[in-house]
């Protein structure tokens, strides 16, 4: 952003900035790899920009989001503490912490980002705000 005020640091995170801003992160500070093979189509994404649409189908390339989810994206949605503790973790460790057999899908997730120290508050359904996601990508870069 141009300005820390078009960052809007105060607002509510949106999965089409996620994946952006998850996207932004495996590419230039943990250098990683998209899947150049998976396939990922999405049914609800037309309306989006060119560039949030090539955003959502990489972090579905990186196994991040968008992964098993009926053709759809749902981009406009808020973004929660499980899901984006999820997406992180799956960034940072891989599939490692994916949920055991009668376990929410995030739970051992939030419980690995706790005890790196990278998240503090583990209420799941806590809407993320974007300076909270920063503040825990910078915490999750110094504190692997």
């Amino acid at each position: 952003m141009p300005t820390i005020q078009k960052a809007n640091l105060d607002g509510k995170l949106l999965r089409s900035h996620m994946a952006k801003m998850m996207v932004e992160y495996a590419m230039n500070v943990l250098e990683k790899k998209a899947d150049t093979k998976a396939v990922c189509t999405y049914t609800d994404i037309a309306d989006q920009s060119e560039e949030m649409q090539t955003y959502m189908k990489l972090a579905c390339a990186y196994g991040l989001m968008g992964i098993h989810t009926n053709n759809k994206f749902n981009p406009t949605s808020e973004v929660t503490r499980a899901e984006f503790a999820t997406v992180l973790s799956r960034l940072l460790y891989g599939a490692r912490y994916d949920a055991t057999a009668g376990a929410n899908y995030y739970e051992n997730h939030l419980a690995a980002l706790k005890t790196k120290k990278i998240i503090t508050n583990t209420t799941p359904t806590l809407k993320e705000l974007r300076a909270n996601v920063m503040l825990m990508l910078w915490r999750a870069t110094t504190r692997k």
